[in-house]
Parts: structure tokens; C-alpha cells; sequence
């Protein structure tokens, strides 16, 4: 019997010894596989049940040989919720360096076809003909370049909505939103979360400790990073391996369920559900998309989930069509301040030029001057001329568009109505009041003039870039770092898999020997028995 159970013993131990070397042939294959964490076997003496006590005999009947106690898989805890949460900031910050460098792009005045060229020329004409007041060449002028100021505000505000509607659509327009970057990566996590969920089944399924529970950890730990890049998120393991995942304090995979995807639709489609609460876009907050968080069964879990989604691509994405008014620079700070521009350049202008002590010329008797009128406006806002004026709608009054609109500039100017000099065609003391413009600091451009004003925002858009470029490499450089360490905390090492290999292989031939020798002995008892 001793004998028989030294076989089964060796036996045994070659079983053990091959599967360890097919482990260590399993991490050696895997050292390249994306997310692969290396796996030790771990050994346990097998003892046979039975009264032991101090009786020799005993002891040695109790010895059943090696076993594999488990499968061991190399990981770090703190490890992979620290890089999560690194990766997501990455990736906001990448996408918010994207607007940035593009917002430099949109901006860069220095071939001379930008705001800052268009005003100096506008305000070089004006005093072109602060000179000439009476000049119809220096009026045409004026305008010429006033609808050029006008059609300049015009593009860089296209442009923006652009850069806005790339990422995140029009507002408006739902097959703007279906070719976003925010409508593909919305896509992208659902699958994710969905695909996570199915491993938490699996898992539940599935015994700890074996290689089949190892790759199904595996997996869910590449899924739980791909999710980060997108959204920040909590992760919550379960001793079973499977997860719950939440992001702020809603709850997106529970186990085996998708307890909170994402749905996606335009701030239009959004308003309208809610009028006459909320109006599109008269009482919009300024976002382009609306992402919405709803359980499996499609109920709305949280309505407007933009502020809930601080993190990772998608964070990054939202909040750049809007100003949130932290200060922050992105596509939506600075339209609003183009805005603000165009606003305050219309105002001044025309307030100026349909002042009551103002008079125009005569275009009837060009060596008169008229009285001008409050609608003897030099630009206006939209089709209707109505509309309130933004850098997208500014242009050039109707009344300025006429045959008889250079007339229409309001250049003298008389303190005392007693004073009006029908025949003070030269008089341009309004113009001079126009001149002034260009210095006077204004209230709602922050106490800056026109042109300081813009160039402080050019200023925050340089700042912000550098700062955001700065960040964005230092944050890529603390992920990296973490990737090295997660690296050398289960990545596959090839000399520790040749200490290994080598360890298992000498056990093997060992066993193999004892097995031999056994057989051996036994071979001769059998003969020794005929």
C-alpha cells in the first residue's frame, strides 16, 4: 500500500508540475496582450483525513503528495482606482487642449485677416473721415470697412459654432448631434458598460482563483479603464470579481445589469420636452447636447446629467459649448465674449449716430446738413434688423445699404441746437466723438475699450493653452507612470518566468524519477510473486 501510495504521489506531482508549466507557458504567450496580469500557481501539500497523532505510521499514511491550492493573479487594488481616475482627467484635459489649439487656430490675427486687423482699418477709415467728413469716397470707405468688421465677427462666430457642433452637434439638429464626437463616444460607453455587465455574470459563474476567472478579471479591468476614458467613475469590487460602478452617486452597472446608461439629444429636443418651462433658445443655459442617464428598462433616471459627468472625454466634451462662468476658456467662453463685442460696438456706434444733437447730410442737397433719426442706425442684428445683435447676426443697418446710406453717417455734431449750421457740411465733431470710441473703457467690456477688450481675450486663449498644454503633459506623465507601475506589478517579467519554468521543470523530472522508481519496485514485487 505504501508503495501504490508513493505512485499516486508522484503521479500526482507530475499532474501539478505540468500544469505549472503550462501557466508559466500561458504568461509567457500573454506578454504582450493588452491588460494581461501574470499568474503564479500556488502549491499546497495534500494530506489524507484520518486520525494522525504521534504514531509514525500515521503520519506517513496522511501524506497525499502536492495540490494546486489556487491560481494566483498578480494585481493592485489601488493601483488600477488611481489610474482610473488619472486616465479620466487625461482625457477631459485632452479634449479640452483640442478646443484650446483650435480656438488659437481660429484667432491667429497675424496673417492680417482677423478682428484685430478689421477694427484697426475700421477705426483708420473713421478717421479717414474725421478728415473728410463731406467726402463721399472717405463715407463709402467707412462702411466698406465697417461691413468688413461686420462680415469678420460673422466668420469667427461660424467658426466657432463649427468647432462647438463638431463636438457636440448645432443644438438644434439631430443628424448634427449623430455626427458629433460626443454621439460616438456616448456610444462607445454604453457598449462598454454593457459588455462589463456580461463579465460580472460570467464571474458570478465562475470559480475564484482559476485561470478562466483570471482572463474574465482581466477583461473587466480593460473595460473598467476604456469606461474611464470616456466618464469618471467609481468602482465598487465584489468578492465574486464582479464590480459596481457609479459615476458621482448614480449607479451605472450593478452586477450583471446595466442599472444606468446613457442617452443622448439635442438642447432643442431637450427644451422642448419641458416648455413651457424651459424655452430653446431664449432660456437655454448654452449647451449644444444633453446627456441623460436612464435604467434598463428606458425610465429616466437623471434628466440632465451635464453637471453630473465631471470627468474623462465626454466630461471634456460637454462642458466646452458652454460658459459656466468659472473662468475657465473654452468654445463657449469665448463666444459669449465675441458676442459681448459685437454688442458693444453696435451700441456705442449707433447710439452715436442716432444722437438728436447729431445731423447727417442732405442727400438731396449734399451741401446741407439734416437732422438725423433714431432709426438712422449703422448696424443691426439679423435679417429683421431686430433681433438682438451677436457676433453671428451683426451687419450693416439697411439704411446703410442704400444708394443714399454714406449720407446717412452722422459726422457733425451741435451741443446748442441754436448753434445748427445748415451748410456745416464739414463739421465732424461727431466723428471725432466716434474717434473717441476707441480708447473709452466701457462697463460691460470689464472696463476695457473695444480693442483691449479683444485683446485680452486673445490673451486668454494663449494663457489658457499654454496652462491646459502644461497640465495635459504633466497629467500624461503621472499615467504613464502609474502604467509603469501597474506594469511592474503584473506585467510578465521573462526572467521570472525562466526561474519559474526552470523550478517546475526539476520538479517535474524529479516526480518523474520517483514515479519510475516505484514502478520499478513494484515491477519487482510482481515477480518475486509468480
Amino acid at each position: 500500500m505504501n508503495l501504490m501510495s508513493s505512485l499516486n504521489i508522484a503521479s500526482g506531482a507530475l499532474s501539478v508540475n505540468e500544469k505549472a508549466i503550462s501557466v508559466v507557458s500561458h504568461n509567457v504567450s500573454n506578454m504582450n496582450t493588452e491588460g494581461y496580469h501574470k499568474q503564479r500557481v500556488n502549491l499546497q501539500a495534500r494530506n489524507i483525513a484520518g486520525q494522525i497523532g504521534d504514531n509514525p505510521d500515521n503520519q506517513v499514511r496522511a501524506n497525499g503528495g502536492v495540490k494546486i491550492a489556487n491560481v494566483m493573479r498578480y494585481n493592485d487594488d489601488y493601483l488600477n482606482n488611481y489610474y482610473r481616475d488619472q486616465l479620466s482627467k487625461k482625457n477631459m484635459l485632452e479634449q479640452q487642449l483640442g478646443n484650446l489649439d483650435d480656438l488659437a487656430k481660429i484667432f491667429d490675427d497675424l496673417d492680417g485677416t482677423g478682428i484685430d486687423a478689421a477694427l484697426s482699418d475700421f477705426y483708420e477709415s473713421l478717421n479717414n473721415l474725421h478728415e473728410y467728413p463731406a467726402s463721399s469716397t472717405a463715407r463709402a470707405n467707412f462702411l466698406e470697412r465697417a461691413k468688413t468688421l461686420t462680415s469678420t465677427l460673422n466668420a469667427k462666430s461660424a467658426q466657432l459654432q463649427t468647432l462647438t457642433g463638431e463636438a457636440l452637434g448645432t443644438g438644434d439638429s439631430a443628424d448634427a448631434l449623430q455626427n458629433s464626437r460626443i454621439y460616438a463616444q456616448y456610444r462607445e460607453l454604453n457598449a462598454s458598460l454593457k459588455e462589463l455587465a456580461d463579465v460580472n455574470k460570467a464571474l458570478q459563474t465562475t470559480q475564484t482563483g482559476t485561470l478562466t476567472a483570471n482572463n474574465l478579471l482581466d477583461r473587466r479591468d480593460l473595460i473598467l479603464h476604456d469606461i474611464a476614458q470616456f466618464v469618471d467613475i467609481n468602482v465598487e469590487e465584489k468578492r465574486n470579481g464582479s464590480v459596481n460602478v457609479t459615476c458621482g452617486d448614480i449607479s451605472l452597472v450593478e452586477g450583471s445589469k446595466v442599472t444606468g446608461s446613457l442617452d443622448i439629444q439635442t438642447a432643442k429636443d431637450y427644451c422642448d420636452k419641458h416648455v413651457p418651462v424651459i424655452k430653446y433658445p431664449d432660456d437655454w443655459k448654452g449647451e449644444a447636447a444633453v446627456i441623460s442617464i436612464v435604467s434598463e428598462t428606458g425610465e429616466v433616471i437623471v434628466d440632465n446629467a451635464n453637471s453630473v459627468i465631471q470627468g474623462g472625454a465626454i466630461g471634456g466634451l460637454i462642458h466646452s459649448g458652454k460658459d459656466y462662468g468659472d473662468g475657465v476658456t473654452n468654445p463657449g467662453t469665448v463666444q459669449n465674449s465675441l458676442n459681448e463685442l459685437a454688442k458693444q460696438i453696435a451700441n456705442i456706434f449707433n447710439e452715436l449716430n442716432t444722437n438728436p444733437n447729431a445731423y447727417c447730410i442732405d442727400p438731396r442737397n449734399t451741401n446741407h446738413l439734416k437732422e438725423t433719426s433714431s432709426d438712422n442706425k449703422i448696424f443691426a442684428g439679423g435679417t429683421s434688423g431686430t433681433e438682438d445683435i451677436t457676433a453671428a447676426n451683426i451687419r450693416l443697418a439697411d439704411g446703410m445699404m442704400t444708394n443714399d446710406g454714406i449720407w446717412n453717417i452722422s459726422c457733425a455734431y451741435f451741443d446748442n441746437p441754436e448753434q445748427f449750421d445748415i451748410n456745416a457740411v464739414g463739421n465732424a465733431t461727431n466723428v471725432e466723438k466716434m474717434l473717441g470710441t476707441r480708447g473709452k473703457k466701457l462697463d460691460d467690456l470689464d472696463g476695457m475699450s473695444v480693442e483691449d477688450y479683444y485683446a485680452t481675450m486673445l490673451g486668454k486663449i494663449a494663457s489658457a493653452g499654454d496652462s491646459t498644454k502644461t497640465l495635459y503633459e504633466t497629467q500624461s506623465d503621472v499615467v504613464d507612470s502609474i502604467e509603469n507601475q501597474l506594469d511592474s506589478a503584473y506585467g510578465v517579467d521573462l526572467n521570472e518566468e525562466l526561474v519559474d519554468l526552470v523550478k517546475y521543470q526539476t520538479a517535474y523530472a524529479a516526480a518523474a524519477q520517483v514515479f519510475n522508481v516505484v514502478n520499478s519496485c513494484l515491477d519487482t514485487l510482481m515477480t518475486l510473486g509468480r
